[in-house]
């Protein structure tokens, strides 16, 4: 924008300022404004109609403005942009990037008119120009799957088949080297998405569930991989930086010399030194490959982070589950939804309501589920009994409906098993435990799922493998038992602040002495030491600003039944096996000091940040200030988690909302449970909504006495004492004892 006014200033209406123009138009566009990119791009058209009308300038600005009216489904004006440009490129550049470029445009318009004949053409010479000048690019990829999707609906299955396979093998190889502004990758994403949707909806139709089901596994994990882009976390944990160093840089070498072979190829002059690029491309893939196979061997755990490998439907079944186990994993679709119905022995896919249909009933059921408590309808009492009978009814109303949708169909599958949740959408905001199960008699309301089954939720199938690898390659197991984080200190005006100021002098403050007994009283970690307080201050300031829209820390209230449910919780433990840390002891530097990787479980009592805007942004609130009421870095950020080193069996987040990040399609919800498995907890149990403090202490007291003293598994554990509170008069409402989910392995 610089530029810009200099270039008016001395240029006005020149040929460069219209190339301002056109840049600042790219620039919107890949940043979703289409309406500033649309008034830039005019600008722009306007300007190089007189200065450069023979251009490629020109034909980059007209492809530009028909790939926004193709957008807004402005059919026929995007055509005639379209064709403007190609009829310069065909003039300028016949065999370009561009060209193919514009020719896949226009075979996606022809395609939305149902012109599916000039489609297939345009999609076809698109390819020819792709294969030869730019294979094995994400461009080439999406024109596969244009001409897939045309084949799709001519009714020729079978190429359409082969074309989606190609399409994904491309893109999928992709994935990894994918760059770009966070914008443009979550739009890719979400495309890319609709593409292996497609294709396993295909499959599904030509009675191949199974290797829809591969299908779509491959797009939940190669998702994962961009929502770990998305929060901008870099995991170098265990790999020497000089491996990842050369990565970088075979990487952008790579891309470098790629690009210098298409404008050899373009120039058409010198097919010498295409052939050298040829051999210098071969060289550095070569290298790359032996970086891969280095950094694979020298950190598994690096490596199935960024390279997994999704398994097949006969792996899920024959090593993930057993014979009491069910794995339900939806897809929703613009036209159809499915869900794949796992279970040792067999796969099915069952069709199910659309996507827009199941989000709406699964919305009205999540705004019942988290409407303020109940008690609160009326003041009076005869009210209050009255408004309860109506939010009551409304809920269970709503909640039959979508249990109709997705789990009706599926029911006698179900009957006595436990359930493996992979959701997708809006489903992801479900506690699937608090739906009705469905029942023959539709004229007897259901009993809610828990009842009857236990569920486990997954983020897919193929992450339970690695979460179960993750366990089983750990070199120190965690020799003691529980270490809670609860009642930190939020601001200065604290009367706990107050009470160690006023203190006797002489005296050795009671902050200090309960510091000194304190095993995770320990020097600043790394993370803490590279942090300032500024730093992770402006992180938590920026996180309550798009989550709660006010910036204003002071506005964190205390929560004293923290204290309450830490103290629940630590009457199961050994004293010799156990940490509890209170008041400023709850604080960041304990939640990173290595101590923490000595324990079997984790409990986090405090406020959760999910960010949907910024998800790098997420993090728990810890004491953010010291005894003496100085500011300290207490904000524990997505990327301090996914840097922890646990070994922890059970991470379980007792916060406001810490089961929700960003939705991300085809892969859910990127929210601080991916982060904490990431750092080595094998499942995390987190709540979907603002939790009640008072019913919250119970749950988790009831919840910690199953597994520490009756010896249950913490699905189990977790799935009794939902049970238990949901008896009691008090806090029957799933608004009490549904929030909390269990994600990973149900072993």
């Amino acid at each position: 924008e610089k530029q810009l006014v200099l270039e008016e200033k001395f240029k006005p209406g020149s040929r460069y300022v219209g190339l301002v123009f056109m840049n600042l138009g790219d620039l919107e566009l890949e940043r979703g404004d289409m309406a500033k990119a649309e008034e830039y791009d005019l600008k722009a058209l306007s300007i190089l109609q007189t200065t450069a009308p023979d251009s490629l300038h020109l034909a980059f600005t007209l492809e530009n403005l028909g790939a926004l009216e193709k957008a807004r489904q402005n059919l026929a004006r995007g055509e005639e942009y379209l064709k403007q440009a190609l009829a310069i490129c065909q003039k300028l550049a016949p065999s370009s990037v561009e060209l193919a470029t514009v020719l896949s445009d226009l075979g996606d318009v022809a395609r939305e008119r149902h012109d599916l004949k000039t489609s297939a053409e345009y999609y076809r010479q698109a390819l020819g120009i792709q294969m030869e000048l730019a294979p094995e690019r994400v461009a080439h990829a999406e024109t596969l799957m244009g001409l897939a999707g045309t084949l799709r609906d001519s009714g020729d299955l079978n190429e359409a088949a082969k074309k989606y396979s190609e399409a994904l093998d491309v893109f999928d190889r992709q994935m990894g080297m994918f760059g770009g502004s966070s914008d443009v990758r979550a739009g890719f994403r979400a495309q890319h998405y609709k593409f292996y949707f497609e294709y396993a909806d295909l499959l599904i139709g030509q009675n191949h569930p199974e290797i829809a089901f591969d299908v779509m596994e491959r797009a939940h994990s190669r998702t994962l991989l961009e929502s770990l882009a998305e929060a901008h976390v870099d995991i170098k944990q265990g790999v020497d930086p000089a491996l990842i160093e050369k990565e970088h840089l075979l990487r952008a070498t790579l891309e470098a010399k790629a690009n210098r072979k298409i404008d050899l190829l373009s120039d058409g002059k010198n097919p010498e030194r295409v052939a050298e690029v040829d051999k210098e491309i071969e060289d550095v893939l070569s290298q790359y490959r032996e970086l891969e196979q280095q950094i694979r061997s020298t950190s598994p755990r690096y490596a199935s982070l960024t390279q997994p490998r999704p398994l097949t439907a006969r792996e899920v079944r024959q090593e993930l589950l057993d014979a009491d186990t069910v794995l339900l994993e939806y897809i929703l679709g613009d036209e159809r939804s499915h869900v794949f119905v796992v279970t040792r022995n067999s796969l099915d896919a069952v069709e199910l309501p659309k996507r827009s249909e199941i989000e709406r009933a699964s919305r009205r059921v999540y705004e019942l589920l988290v409407a303020p408590k109940r008690s609160a309808v009326a003041e009076k009492t005869n009210q209050r009994r009255v408004g309860l009978s109506s939010a009551e009814a409304e809920y269970q109303e709503a909640a039959d409906k979508l249990s109709t949708m997705v789990l009706k169909p599926v029911a006698q599958q179900l009957e006595g098993k436990r359930l493996l949740i992979v959701a997708d959408g809006a489903l992801h905001y479900i506690p699937f435990g608090a739906l009705p199960a469905p029942t023959r008699d539709a004229t007897k309301p259901g009993v809610p799922m828990i009842a009857e089954h236990e569920i486990v939720n997954l983020p897919s199938a193929s992450v339970l493998a690695v979460l179960r690898q993750q366990a089983a390659n750990r070199v120190n197991q965690p020799s003691k038992e529980l270490a809670v984080l609860a009642d930190p200190v939020f601001d200065k005006s604290d009367p706990r602040v107050a009470a160690v100021r006023s203190e006797p002098k002489g005296l050795e403050p009671a902050a200090k002495r309960e510091a000194a007994s304190d095993p995770s009283a320990v020097p600043d970690s790394p993370v803490v030491a590279a942090t300032s307080v500024g730093a992770t201050r402006e992180h938590l300031t920026r996180s309550l600003g798009d989550v709660e829209g006010t910036r204003d820390v002071s506005g964190l209230a205390r929560l004293p039944f923290s204290r309450r449910e830490a103290s629940a919780i630590m009457a199961f433990t050994k004293p010799n096996e156990s940490l509890q840390a209170l008041d400023f002891r709850a604080s960041r530097q304990t939640a990173t000091s290595k101590e923490l990787s000595q324990f079997r479980m984790v409990h986090f009592a405090t406020h959760g940040l999910l960010d949907n805007e910024h998800p790098e942004l997420s993090g728990l609130v810890l004491s953010l200030v010291d005894a003496k009421g100085n500011a300290q870095a207490g904000f524990l950020d997505l990327e301090d988690i996914y840097n922890l080193d646990l070994h922890a069996d059970l991470v379980v987040l007792s916060a406001c909302e810490t089961g929700l990040g960003k939705q991300i399609s085809g892969e859910g919800l990127v929210g601080l449970t991916r982060g904490f498995m990431y750092a080595g907890a094998s499942r995390v149990v987190a709540s979907l909504w603002p939790v009640d403090d008072a019913a919250t202490a119970e749950l988790m007291g009831a919840f910690y006495k199953g597994m520490l003293k009756d010896g249950l598994r913490p699905a189990a554990a977790l799935r009794r004492a939902q049970q238990q509170l949901m008896q009691q008069k008090r806090w029957h409402e799933p608004y009490y004892w549904a929030a909390f989910t269990l994600q990973g392995d149900w072993n």
